[in-house]
Formats: structure tokens, C-alpha cells, sequence
């Protein structure tokens, strides 16, 4: 497969648990004679990633690491991920956090150089919540093609930078020319979520093969900050009620005069911006807008 150690990134979602389980599998039948590598973030053991991955990872016999992070390990490095990102959007930095520990475990634990990830897979196969509120399947398709087409704003910025920025090379197989194009001439009404299922056909695709833990294979959709919380409360809940008293209501206020460009919409986006002009003054421009829903319930 590669002359440099191959890993792969694991949430126990399906698409990295996808990718997971064809890599390990190609490397079996190719002999490679090292133990595969899957790596998974949560703020607890008991966090919704960490358990799904865990059966991922024993179903498939990798050789897992699980990386547990504290909200001050999270805030730590902040600043870090906005300036490897050159962004401060903030669904991206949210996510971004949980890439970069795990990517530094990586380079600081392992020998492991080239990661696999399941990144693509919801743009390109309508997996976002908020495609289950599409008002039809060509809507539904414009919005897919116009989260690819701006993919290297937001995702696919936050793992190429990440990454890179730990020395490390990703692989993304969801973005395989061949498979996107393949994907993308399916008729869009049967790629449209139905029934509260989304990616629908990518699931039955692999269904009765084995390849996954059935309870993973039709795990539902989680935001990455849903999926790392703990129990207690989300990462995206903890982030923000740390910068609450970071960023003050005069701070808000001011805010439409101190940044006219893509004025933040609360404290969070105004801390994230503040670091961001502070590393990068006056290149706001480098994103035309921030990552929203397109609909809502």
C-alpha cells in the first residue's frame, strides 16, 4: 500500500469506519507486515465516538488508540489550530480542536505517517442533518455540489491543514475523482435522505457483507462536538461557556464597526476572529462567508 506506516482516522461514524475497514482489509490481502492503525478523540471513555469506534476497531483487528482530551487541553491549543487553519470559522475550529490533538498524538506517539479519513462523505452523499429538511432532491443535489465545491473553505481545509501541520499526509478515498463522479450521476431522488435516514444507499451498499458491526454500519449522524462530549455536556456547549466571559457585551456591540467583514454573530465567532486579525490582519477575505446550515427544521 505505501514504503511509510498507514493509519486511519476513526469516529465510529460510518464513513471513517468505512475507510477503516476496506484499508485494513486491503492491507491484509497485501501483506503488509505491520498492525493497522485506527485512532479515536473523545472527551471520555464513555463518549459516543470513542464507544463506536472501539467495536469498529475490534471488529476489523486494528490496533487502536484512543485519545481522551480535557477541555483545557482543548482550550490550549486554540490558537494553534486557527493559526494552522488560517481560518476563523467556527464550525471548522470547533472540529479542528479534536483533529489536532489526535494528528499530534500521532506524530508524537507513533510512526504512523499517512492517515486515512472518511472526510467527503457527507458533502458528496448528502450526510448533514439538515439535508433531511431539503425542500426536494434537486435542491438537495445543488446543495451537495456546492458543499464540494467549496470543500477546500471548510472541511477539507481543516484536514489538509491539521494534518500537515503535524507532518502527516491524509488520504481522503470519498474524494476519489472516479467515486464522485460515479456517486454524483445516480439520479439525485435516490440519493435524498428518506425516513430520517441519510446516505441511504451507501449504507445498503455494505449491508449483510460483515464488513462493520450493524449497529455502526446504520449508526445515525453525529456532529463531531456531539460525538467527543462527555456524558455531562457537548464540546461545542464547553467551548462556549468558556469564551462567554472572554468577550465581553460591548465587545458585541462594537463589533459590526471593528470587523464590517463577515461580522461576528456571537462571542465565540468574535474571539476566533480576534485571534485570527491578531495572526493574519486585514486577510479576513480568505473566507467568503461561514459554514451554516442551509436549512432548518
Amino acid at each position: 500500500m505505501a514504503n511509510r506506516r498507514v493509519g486511519c482516522f476513526l469516529s465510529g461514524g460510518l464513513d471513517s469506519s468505512l475507510v477503516s475497514a476496506l484499508a485494513s482489509k486491503f492491507a491484509q490481502e497485501n501483506g503488509v507486515d505491520y498492525p493497522f492503525q485506527t485512532f479515536a478523540i473523545g472527551m471520555s471513555t464513555e463518549s459516543t465516538d470513542l464507544s463506536a469506534a472501539r467495536k469498529v476497531a475490534a471488529h476489523i483487528g486494528s490496533e487502536h488508540h484512543e485519545i481522551v482530551f480535557t477541555p483545557e487541553q482543548g482550550f490550549e491549543v486554540i490558537e494553534d489550530v486557527i493559526y494552522a487553519l488560517e481560518s476563523y470559522d467556527v464550525a471548522t475550529i470547533q472540529s479542528a480542536i479534536g483533529m489536532y490533538l489526535v494528528s499530534k498524538y500521532i506524530k508524537e506517539k507513533t510512526d504512523t505517517v499517512v492517515v486515512y479519513s472518511g472526510e467527503g462523505a457527507d458533502e458528496l452523499c448528502q450526510g448533514y442533518g439538515y439535508f433531511h429538511f431539503a425542500p426536494n432532491s434537486k435542491e438537495a443535489e445543488m446543495e451537495s455540489h456546492r458543499l464540494l465545491n467549496t470543500m477546500y473553505l471548510f472541511c477539507g481545509l481543516r484536514a489538509d491543514r491539521i494534518t500537515a501541520a503535524h507532518g502527516l499526509e491524509i488520504r481522503v478515498p470519498f474524494l476519489d475523482h472516479h467515486l464522485v463522479s460515479y456517486i454524483l450521476s445516480i439520479p439525485p431522488n435516490l440519493r435524498t435522505p428518506k425516513g430520517g435516514i441519510e446516505k441511504e444507499l451507501l449504507r445498503k451498499a455494505f449491508d449483510g457483507t460483515d464488513l462493520l458491526p450493524e449497529q455502526v454500519l446504520w449508526r445515525k449522524k453525529e456532529e463531531f462536538s456531539d460525538g467527543v462530549s462527555s456524558v455531562e455536556k457537548t464540546w461545542k456547549a464547553i467551548l462556549q461557556e468558556h469564551i462567554e466571559n472572554l468577550v465581553t457585551d460591548k465587545d458585541m456591540k462594537d463589533a459590526p464597526e471593528v470587523y464590517k467583514f463577515n461580522t461576528p454573530q456571537s462571542k465565540e465567532a468574535f474571539y476566533y476572529r480576534k485571534i485570527f486579525e491578531r495572526l493574519f490582519p486585514n486577510r479576513s477575505s480568505l473566507i467568503p462567508y461561514t459554514w451554516l446550515r442551509k436549512w432548518m427544521n
